[in-house]
């Protein structure tokens, strides 16, 4: 399992750190350095996953470091149900002179992506619907549908001014083709014993398709491309984990139809604030914290979209939310959508061990955490087609709720950009699951 191999990884370095701790680190990293990690877990409807990823780094003559020249990642891996991911990702800021690009394209097909319906609390969950062992249970992905996305996705940033300003401009475009459907039940229950075969029901996704909630000219996916640009002021000393230093960013996304198949032009806003206060004199204890805030300004943006995050980097394969391990860890994946949100996210950052090995640097760190999301502007929801004996069911009525959720978590770095990362979040709510372990590269922010 992926779990049990990360344990491996996490003690030895343990171990390691234990024969050669280092106070501090004065360490420089030149040319190039890698880091690979195997891609192995097991899902009971999804099957077995297996892949890898690499991260390549070139520090060119160590002069910036911990800061790099360039960044290569690649990401492959796939489940025995069909489930695929394929990625490659570049940022540098050598590329372009006084430039720094990042470029992202990206495959994902996933057979059972959660969803949980529109502005947050509003849409109620029903965790025994979901519980063979219920009286009431529907069905495992009731709570899921198909969706097959390719992503390209560019980010350029440029200082206003001198290089050594902290104020930068940002532009960029992405573009999705995405196709939605039901979850193909008949393609999971290949190979599976009788009493584990899935029950050929509708789910969530199928019912907002029938109550016409999720129109008719989206649900089975679509084009779509936005043009960015915004403004920036960045004060870290480091990319990877920051111990000091600001990071702000505004930013307005724009989908014209002349470039996508939807019906209607759209526009969105987009600010986040992030901040690293040291808390030590070696910087080995920081607080960090991230305020996020997206808002619809204009036009109708499709279903398959609203749980989308602008963003001028992407340190993962998705960039959406609210809920899951990118925004609110233990909160159940995509469980706030809606056509505005706003996000907190709070850490306690403690690097606890630090050791210079064959060359490359390495810390051990872990991070103690709050999550707080809600529903800021709702998606508008029009349940005149749902029948009465069933609206209770599915759709509360008020505003949305505060979601909350906290954890902690372990990192295990090279090079203060490699970093391996394991969070644990609990929900304070079970209208929003339970908790979640989540096992991927970086930090959260």
């Amino acid at each position: 399992m992926f779990k049990n191999i990360l344990l491996t990884i996490l003690l030895s370095l343990l171990t390691l750190t234990q024969l050669k701790a280092q106070k501090d680190s004065t360490f420089i990293k030149e040319g190039y350095s890698f880091g690979v990690l195997p891609a192995v877990s097991f899902d009971a409807d999804l099957g077995f996953q297996y892949g890898a990823l690499v991260n390549i780094f070139d520090y060119g003559d160590g002069v910036r470091y911990p800061n790099y020249d360039h960044s290569l990642y690649f990401e492959a891996s796939q489940y025995t149900a069909g489930s695929t991911l394929l990625r490659a990702y570049y940022d540098s800021p050598k590329l372009i002179k006084g430039i720094k690009t990042t470029a992202d394209v990206t495959y994902f097909k996933d057979l059972a992506l959660n969803f949980y319906g529109f502005n947050g609390s509003q849409a109620i969950y029903n965790a025994s619907w979901e519980d063979t062992d219920a009286a009431d249970y529907k069905s495992r992905v009731f709570y899921r549908h198909q969706r097959e996305m390719f992503r390209v996705i560019t980010n350029f940033k440029g200082h206003i001014g001198t290089k050594d300003t902290p104020f930068e401009w940002l532009g960029g475009f992405a573009f999705f083709n995405m196709k939605a459907a039901s979850v193909d039940v008949e393609n999971l229950n290949k190979n599976k014993s009788e009493d584990n075969k899935l029950i050929a029901t509708d789910g969530l996704y199928d019912k907002y398709v029938g109550w016409g909630i999720i129109k008719e000219h989206e649900k089975n996916g679509g084009i779509n491309t936005y043009l960015k640009g915004g403004l920036s002021y960045d004060t870290r000393n480091r990319l990877g984990n920051p111990s000091r230093g600001m990071w702000t960013e505004l930013m307005l996304a724009f989908n014209p139809t002349f470039l996508s198949s939807t019906q209607s032009t759209y526009s969105r806003l987009t600010f986040v604030h992030r901040q690293y206060l040291p808390l030590s004199s070696r910087d080995n204890l920081v607080l960090a914290y991230r305020l996020g805030w997206q808002h619809k300004l204009s036009g109708d943006i499709p279903f398959y979209l609203l749980s989308h995050l602008t963003s001028s980097s992407l340190t993962s394969a998705s960039s959406e939310g609210l809920g899951g391990a990118k925004t609110l860890r233990g909160i159940l994946r995509n469980r706030v959508v809606s056509d505005g949100a706003v996000l907190t996210n709070v850490e306690l950052r403690w690097k606890f061990w630090r050791t210079k090995l064959f060359k490359n640097d390495f810390y051990l760190a872990s991070n103690y955490f709050v999550d707080m999301g809600l529903v800021t502007q709702k998606h508008k929801v029009d349940v005149s087609k749902v029948d009465d004996s069933e609206r209770s069911l599915y759709f509360n009525q008020g505003n949305d709720k505060l979601h909350m959720s906290y954890g902690l978590g372990i990192k295990a770095a090279m090079n203060e950009n490699f970093i391996i990362s394991t969070d644990y979040g609990m929900a304070l709510n079970k209208q929003d699951g339970t908790s979640g372990l989540y096992i991927t590269l970086n930090y959260l922010f």
